[in-house]
């Protein structure tokens, strides 16, 4: 793994630091957290330690959401066929989910929905998914975390004579647009001000428009109820974390309040989770690495339909037969990952002196490619793209460093691909096996002119910590700042190793016992510390409790020798 290069963070005025301590009864590490982090206001401190629901925006501030709702309403006075077309990754599922739980609110309606098979359909509105939706026979087709590129296939349904909402946040493609009603953030024409809502927080601002705008028209009565938004956050706060959307603005609102739900009054699919992973207490954390895998993972090599209905069950027995199928198909990725793995390291070797890694094999499953990408960045730090050969065509998901926009690249390469779209820091991509050796020439190019010659991971701390310092308290003002992620990383300290041997745990993690309330843990760093013990950590801060003992556990994310 590339060495990082640890940096303190910036350093900020003791003055205010000292300020911010007795206005909000904290401590100096939190003050200089929250002041580096620009929260330096009263107000942008107290919306960040107490987000509220009343800050979220009006979501007619997003462009054509009044012609979305007035057609959907009209739509569902009328009673005529709607269909939501979902991604099969976690925001789109949550997506799919939430609009299918509110509708269903809404009366008896004429409802479905269809997540398209990454292998047999591809991403979202493709050719084949229009054959199948136009088989439904809707009168409504409403794309959520999707669309935003699907100009001939909205035309096309358009044609037939059925009407389109594309609601998505992917970055939009000027030549590939949709006509008719799009609601997407990154719209060229949108002048939203928060650009990083996730595909389900688009949905549910959806939603929140319908339901005032229903409410309005007098729509809600005794034996059809206004439902409460609130029990949809769970799902926002699902698709914002799985997406990895940063965790600031509305994000953060939806993330706390989402994770409140879920710990206070879970819907069953979250209790039957709870139970299967054993979590007392769900956090961002418990979201990104243990149930967004999981309901990844069917759509990953499977349908993704089950994964919405288990979201939307209100049987136990169903849904925990479910979560265990979900789970074991969570296990053969796992094992998958591992194969997919060691065949992508291979390639790599025979690419190391180029500036990205571009590898195609018929061994790579597509629904496995986004996350080998991602561990291969993270061991070479450069772009990466893993692409999936099949019936003559090469179809795949890439990774990227801060350094290099991924979509702007592939931008550049669009006359050789047949299909692509994504973010920054994430995109996919279809071409043939024939333009591959001149698409790899381009991007390499790009990637020279845009990434400088020398560059090395970056780790920024957030300070340096010494063990008198470890105190309950300390954590629990810490954990003022939550929820952790994307955009609001868990703050990072340097340590000095303790002067004592640590132990092993199953011979793979390393545990350090410093005293009876504080323990170290590095998971799956037993080899690397047998060779060379570190004289310094690099750590996260929490509690861990186990049979009823809470402790201090530190969470090795980086050393040095």
């Amino acid at each position: 793994l590339p060495q990082k290069q640890w940096y303190d963070s910036s350093t900020v005025d003791p003055e205010q630091v000292k300020q911010l301590c007795r206005e909000w009864n904290t401590n100096p590490y939190v003050a200089e957290i929250l002041l580096r982090r620009g929260y330096k206001t009263r107000e942008e401190i107290k919306s960040f330690l107490f987000p509220s629901l009343n800050n979220l925006r009006d979501p007619y501030e997003l462009r054509q959401m009044r012609e979305a709702v007035d057609l959907l309403q009209d739509t569902i006075a009328k009673n005529l066929r709607i269909v939501i077309l979902g991604d099969y990754d976690v925001d789109g599922i949550t997506a799919t989910a939430l609009i299918l739980e509110f509708l269903h609110k809404c009366g008896k309606l004429d409802l479905d929905f269809f997540i398209p098979n990454r292998i047999k359909h591809g991403y979202g509105l493709t050719e084949s998914s229009t054959e199948i939706l136009l088989e439904m026979r809707p009168e409504l087709v409403i794309t959520v975390d999707n669309g935003i590129t699907a100009a001939r296939e909205v035309q096309r349904l358009n044609d037939e004579g059925i009407k389109t909402i594309i609601t998505d946040h992917h970055l939009a493609d000027a030549s590939l647009l949709p006509s008719g009603i799009v609601v997407n953030p990154n719209h060229p024409e949108c002048k939203y001000p928060f650009k990083k809502i996730s595909g389900c927080g688009v949905a549910l601002k959806l939603i929140m428009a319908l339901r005032k705008s229903l409410r309005d028209s007098g729509w809600w009565t005794a034996e059809r109820p206004e439902p409460n938004l609130r029990d949809s956050l769970d799902l926002a706060a699902l698709g914002t974390v799985a997406d990895v959307m940063p965790l600031v603005d509305e994000n953060r609102i939806l993330t706390h309040h989402g994770l409140l739900v879920m710990n206070e009054k879970p819907r069953l699919a979250i209790q039957v989770l709870q139970k299967l992973k054993n979590v007392k207490t769900i956090t961002s954390r418990t979201l990104g690495f243990q149930f967004a895998p999981l309901l990844n993972a069917a759509g990953r090599l499977e349908d993704a339909d089950m994964a919405v209905h288990f979201l939307l069950s209100n049987d136990l027995q169903e849904a925990e037969k479910m979560a265990k199928k979900l789970d074991a198909t969570n296990i053969e990725r796992r094992e998958k990952e591992g194969e997919m793995l060691e065949t992508a390291l291979a390639l790599a070797e025979t690419q190391k002196q180029f500036p990205a890694l571009i590898l195609s094999s018929p061994e790579f499953h597509e629904g496995i490619n986004g996350i080998v990408a991602t561990r291969l960045v993270e061991r070479f730090y450069k772009p990466v793209l893993i692409l999936s050969e099949r019936e003559k065509k090469l179809k795949g998901s890439g990774r990227s460093i801060p350094e290099l926009h991924l979509k702007d690249a592939l931008s550049e390469c669009a006359d050789l691909l047949e299909r692509f779209g994504g973010h920054a820091a994430a995109a996919g991509c279809s071409l043939i096996p024939g333009n591959l050796n001149e698409f790899r020439e381009r991007f390499f190019a790009f990637c020279r002119e845009h990434i400088p010659k020398s560059i090395e991971p970056k780790l920024q701390l957030d300070g340096s910590l010494d063990f008198p310092k470890l105190t309950n308290l300390f954590v629990e003002q810490l954990d003022r700042l939550q929820p952790f992620g994307e955009g609001n990383q868990e703050p990072l300290f340097s340590i000095e190793t303790p002067e004592l041997p640590f132990t092993l745990l199953n011979e793979k993690h390393v545990k350090w016992q410093v005293n009876g309330n504080v323990e170290i843990i590095g998971w799956n760093r037993a080899e690397t510390y047998a060779e060379k013990p570190p004289s310094q950590l690099a750590v996260n801060l929490g509690f861990n409790e186990f049979r009823g003992r809470r402790k201090i556990q530190l969470n090795i994310q980086d050393s040095r020798v």
